[in-house]
């Protein structure tokens, strides 16, 4: 078994081989917080813990990449049986495997921004009286995103917004918006926020599901945890 005391200093240890249940660590940057998540792992892998049965969520994929190359030295090749990815390929994955509970195929297509822009100025051009004073599309697709990362009414966005843009109402907002979830919804495809919201609808609505994934995973690491919003900490 490995002396964790040897790798880590004590308040790394501490939290490396914490027992279980909840655990937050709090640290300044620079100070090894990295280091002790993948040592983490380490521990929790050496006590027999299935690397496929082990969450690891982090902000970005270059993160989760790094974090599966330090655990690999540390535990070995099975480092990559971990569940690991941002926020929005752990639940791209999920919605691969049981987003037909939602009325998705396996095969899904992910709307990227480009093709958001596309959309949704084929939508204004179509749905509004006067495309030419409506706020621009990036701007559009900015209040969608947050009205679904802040899970808030999209009205109350747009409301928000008045104060900066003009040329348009909120029920105006929700109609552009409404007629794009339906476009979506007919090419079978979601956006990147449509991930993280309908993964958690998956988990919230679908008790065959959650259930299931309750059970197979046994621990749950978040790297970054002060930088998820509210949706993301919901999930």
């Amino acid at each position: 078994m490995t002396d964790f005391s040897k790798l880590l200093n004590p308040e790394q240890c501490a939290a490396a081989t914490a027992p279980d249940g909840p655990i937050l660590v709090l640290a300044a940057a620079g100070t090894g917080k990295t280091r002790t998540l993948v040592h983490r792992v380490a521990y929790l892998v050496e006590q027999g813990v299935p690397p496929d049965r082990i969450l690891l969520l982090t902000f970005t994929n270059r993160a989760a990449r790094e974090m599966m190359e330090r655990a690999e030295k540390v535990v070995g090749p099975e480092a990559y049986a971990i569940w690991s990815g941002t926020f929005h390929s752990i639940c791209a994955r999920f919605l691969r495997r049981y987003g037909t509970f939602l009325g998705y195929s396996s095969g899904f297509s992910i709307v990227d921004e480009d093709d958001q822009k596309k959309l949704l100025n084929e939508i204004i051009k179509a749905t509004v009286k006067d495309p030419k004073s409506f706020p621009k599309k990036e701007v559009v697709a900015k209040m969608i995103s947050e009205a679904a990362n802040e899970s808030k009414p999209l009205a109350d966005i747009a409301a928000r917004w008045q104060s900066r843009e003009a040329g348009f109402t909120p029920e105006e907002i929700v109609a552009v918006a409404a007629a794009y979830d339906k476009r979506k919804r007919e090419l079978d495809a979601m956006d990147f926020d449509d991930l993280l919201v309908n993964g958690l609808k998956l988990l919230k609505t679908v008790d065959r599901v959650r259930e299931m994934l309750q059970e197979h995973f046994l621990y749950v690491l978040v790297d970054e945890y002060q930088d998820t919003n509210g949706l993301q900490a919901e999930f």
